[in-house]
């Protein structure tokens, strides 16, 4: 794990604007009520939506064993799920920092170059992010009418009524849109030698060639099985802790989706472990489902809480062990 300066002010930076979201989240909060119903929980479900944790860490471990094998590694089932697991907790202290670590950590331990494991971790994320959009398609489709609802009431009069010296908000975002794109259209040629460009240019050809390498795969199927298996476990994680506080106990399967579909856009953003973010987009998010503001905080401390003490206990197990394990291999050299 690499602590340089650059790193530590990252993580100085980051972390502050996650106390600052978090603050706003809790600005409205009764802090008694709320410790009294964490207090409260239901820690048989606590649990529960600990293990779903757990099991979804050891499918990403297997599956990655699955995308090593075919480049000719075969890395032990155990040390990809400390390298899973050390990458998160890793992520609490410096975002996107986990990515590393995690190829650092079985790169250490099962002697395998770390370019082509960070190129099977881009590739794990192109599925990630295919899954992602998928999730949003159903969360669109299934609760159409839900969106529909919150789009009349509350973002339809705000483009309605705003306006600026009297021309109306989408005749601006209109033209915008046509100027960008007549900008764009003139000005290709230097656009093309930008390194965003190239940087965007570059994710567009990993994206298709990590989808083909997906398609070599001598199991797709069962590699497809388990990107499913994650995910559903993430979803599991979500929903149970549903039952941990009485409020949020009745809530759909839909309300569960949109739970997992606004902590994977907080996990996204460059903010350690999602803190603040995920409080915030995730209490406000459940409003839609008849759960007051605060109440969904205090369902999203839980759910943030349950996943962090999870992860801090089993990183600092894994390092342990990849420790004792690694160490007592450079003992006997």
């Amino acid at each position: 794990m690499s602590f340089s300066l650059k790193n530590i002010l990252k993580f100085l930076l980051f972390m502050s604007l996650g106390f600052v979201l978090l603050a706003w989240a809790f600005s409205n909060m009764n802090m008694k009520k709320l410790l009294f119903d964490i207090e409260n929980a239901n820690f048989f479900w606590v649990i529960i939506a600990m293990v779903c944790g757990l099991i979804s860490h050891l499918a990403r471990a297997v599956r990655w064993k699955l995308l090593l094998k075919p480049l000719g590694y075969n890395a032990a089932i155990s040390n990809s799920f400390y390298a899973v697991i050390i990458g998160y907790f890793s992520n609490y202290l410096v975002p996107r920092l986990g990515e590393i670590t995690r190829c650092a950590t079985l790169s250490k331990t099962d002697n395998i170059p770390i370019e082509k494991l960070l190129g099977t971790v881009f590739v794990e994320r192109i599925v990630d992010l295919i899954i992602t959009a998928i999730i949003t398609f159903l969360i669109v489709f299934l609760q159409f009418n839900l969106i529909k609802d919150f789009y009349n009431s509350s973002i339809q009069p705000l483009l309605n009524t705003s306006q600026t010296n009297g021309i109306n908000v989408k005749i601006i975002l209109l033209v915008s849109v046509v100027i960008i794109t007549l900008i764009a259209y003139l000005f290709r040629e230097k656009i093309k030698k930008l390194k965003v460009f190239k940087k965007i240019k570059s994710f567009a050809v990993g994206f298709s060639e990590g989808i083909k390498s997906i398609l070599k795969l001598q199991n797709s199927l069962l590699f497809i099985a388990y990107s499913l298996l994650i995910w559903l476990m993430y979803f599991a994680t979500a929903y149970f802790t549903f039952f941990t506080f009485q409020p949020t106990s009745n809530l759909s399967i839909n309300a569960g989706m949109m739970v997992l579909f606004l902590g994977t856009v907080s996990i996204i953003l460059p903010i350690p472990g999602g803190i603040g973010v995920f409080h915030k987009l995730v209490g406000s998010g459940l409003v839609l489902y008849g759960v007051s503001e605060s109440d969904g905080i205090t369902y999203a401390t839980i759910s943030h809480a349950v996943q962090m003490i999870m992860i801090f206990f089993a990183g600092l197990i894994s390092m342990l062990l990849i420790g004792i394990k690694y160490g007592s291999k450079k003992s006997n050299l």
